[in-house]
């Protein structure tokens, strides 16, 4: 009897399935680009439970007529190549002719279209893999398309899904990758019933980025136009005063298509070489058109990587098309090395004390004095220019271990204890048998953590208002995270109202947080939720842990004897003294036996 054996239809079915439809942003990212192929000029996105229990996509395309409703679920069923050599020269979104089929095989799926207008159409209904009803339907020209109840019949694929909010993040910047290279088209979503993202047809590619970016970080970018033969390279790029701490506000368009390409990536980066800081990345809107068949579209069921014929000649013309664009915009320099150093670390921070011996604290036990903002601008992102710890490659668990009473009272200062600042970022206390050393920065982010933590439970911390109510602009990705985390915000103190369009106003922020009147605390904690950095197994808990980092003390920040004594016994008051949120040790203690050992006195 034979080992191999032809697998069965539905079971082929689904391992396509999971090539094509990995989230409900993969389904969101193929009905969208069928409504494009099918020329739309508006198209509505509908999701319920981030689109685990309802994903609908409409558009006012040309729509399809019985046959082609019928066949349109069915596996390699298209209207967009007829022979091979239509691969070589690929000009829509879709052409495998497997979405919908891939779709309808994890979900129950309805396809509901008309090819004219009058109100006439046809509907069909498939579960897994049956059509289980095929009848005319009320439908203006254009396609409705209903996928209910995803990954029913993969409940193991289901378990993979992430959080309500993460799949909705997903979900909003797959349309948006859309809607910055299609500014004609009219682009909505909507999510449990809230409109999330209103687009209508911009005038200009210009006025359509800035809606999606922000007005405020588009009036510091600089336009891109290069030709190299028939390749063409156009777009935005951020001045390198603008930057951000990752790659998320960077969106690469080849021929029209949102694509993964690591040349493409490489160039940004290489034009910005000894101008920006280490780890951090412009914002960036770049569409390169060549030939069809100079790109090949046809790596991945997904779409989301091609390969170009001639990667080096696209790395230079883009790469030049950059430098260009920003030597004519010209600013100056900043001064940055070619990567990150310690020394340049240590040496700025003993540049300006940021926090002079005796200056006093504030609300959350310790503050920067009055002229320390240079220092902690220094240090904003601390975090990501810290190299990783050998071994730690992931965050801990929530919440890590416990301290016991003996325990504590094995680390904590005895009455007269000394503490000594070394290299303004390490505490050194004398405790009973030995010698405690706390890295300030990572102490501090786990008591304004669990202090965050315990605010949520109870009621809202005290907010210090604003005299003159500070707007920000946020780009419609960090606008959404505003509108999905302000009931924590105002929990932790902040005082955060919607201002028209995309804008926020601050009118009041925590106690004791100084400095961060002009926003930038917030962007911050935006930053890191978008680029899912912070750690946590919840989003309220990536937000608050974000927040804790970034308004910590932080690496080289002088402390009086005073504030080090807080620090400490507030330290040591929390539930999980050893750890920062992000898992990096917060204490080591030194032995007097391990001490004396070094010296061979036992």
């Amino acid at each position: 009897m034979p080992v191999i054996r032809t697998l069965p239809d539905d079971v082929a079915r689904r391992i396509a399935a999971g090539e094509v439809v990995e989230r409900p942003a993969s389904v969101v990212k193929e009905l969208v680009e069928n409504a494009v192929d099918a020329g739309a000029r508006s198209i509505t996105v509908v999701t319920v439970g981030a689109g685990e229990a309802l994903i609908e996509v409409h558009d006012d395309g040309a729509g399809m007529g019985r046959e082609d409703v019928e066949l349109a679920p069915r596996n390699f069923s298209t209207s967009k190549i007829h022979d091979v050599d239509d691969l070589h020269r690929i000009t829509t979104y879709g052409f495998r002719g497997e979405a919908l089929a891939s779709i309808s095989a994890v979900s129950r799926f309805e396809l509901t279209s008309s090819d004219r207008a009058g109100g006439e159409g046809w509907r069909v209904r498939v579960e897994g893999k049956s059509i289980v009803s095929s009848e005319p339907a009320a439908h203006d020209r254009g396609t409705t398309v209903r996928v209910r109840d995803l990954f029913f019949n993969t409940p193991a694929r289901k378990r993979f899904l992430k959080s309500t909010v993460t799949e909705r993040k997903r979900i909003l910047e797959t349309i948006l990758s859309f809607a910055l290279i299609l500014p004609e088209v009219e682009m909505h979503f909507v999510d449990d019933g809230r409109h999330v993202l209103d687009l209508l047809p911009a005038p200009s590619w210009r006025e359509r980025v800035a809606a999606v970016v922000g007005a405020d970080v588009m009036r510091h970018m600089v336009d891109v136009d290069a030709q190299s033969g028939p390749m063409r390279v156009t777009g935005f790029v951020s001045l390198p005063s603008h930057t951000r701490g990752n790659r998320f506000s960077q969106f690469f368009f080849v021929n029209n298509r949102a694509v993964r390409e690591r040349t493409l990536v490489h160039a940004v980066q290489d034009a910005n070489r000894n101008v920006i800081p280490y780890k951090r990345y412009p914002v960036a809107v770049l569409s390169v058109s060549m030939p069809a068949d100079e790109v090949d579209v046809n790596v991945h069921p997904s779409k989301l990587e091609v390969r170009v014929r001639n990667e080096r000649v696209v790395f230079g013309t883009v790469r030049n098309a950059i430098k260009s664009a920003l030597s004519a915009r010209s600013e100056p320099a900043m001064a940055v090395g070619a990567g990150y150093s310690r020394e340049a670390e240590e040496a700025a921070a003993g540049a300006q004390p940021a926090w002079p011996a005796g200056a006093p604290g504030n609300g959350t036990g310790m503050g920067p004095a009055a002229g320390g903002a240079s220092i902690r601008d220094a240090f904003e992102d601390y975090l990501t220019r810290k190299p990783p710890l050998a071994g730690a490659t992931a965050p801990l668990p929530f919440p890590t271990q416990a301290a016991g009473a003996d325990e504590v009272a094995r680390i904590a200062p005895t009455d007269d204890a000394l503490f000594w600042q070394f290299n303004n970022t390490f505490i050194f206390i004398q405790v009973r048998g030995g010698v405690v050393v706390i890295d300030q920065h990572a102490a501090h982010e786990r008591i304004i953590f669990d202090r965050g933590m315990r605010l949520l439970e109870d009621a809202a911390s005290p907010s210090q208002q604003i005299l003159f109510s500070i707007p920000i602009d946020l780009s419609l990705r960090e606008l959404e995270v505003f509108r999905s985390s302000r009931e924590v915000f105002q929990k932790l103190g902040f005082t955060l109202e919607p201002f028209g369009g995309t804008n926020i106003l601050v009118r009041g922020y925590p106690q004791g947080i100084r400095n961060w009147a002009d926003g930038r605390l917030l962007l911050q904690i935006f930053d890191d939720i978008l680029a899912d950095r912070a750690p946590g197994n919840t989003h309220t808990e990536k937000l608050v842990a974000s927040y804790a980092c970034r308004s910590a003390i932080k690496a080289g920040q002088r402390m009086s004897v005073e504030e080090m004594k807080l620090l400490a016994d507030q330290l040591f008051a929390v539930e999980n003294p050893y750890s920062c949120p992000h898992g990096r040790p917060t204490i080591h203690r030194l032995s007097l036996e391990e001490i004396e050992r070094w010296f061979h006195r036992r």
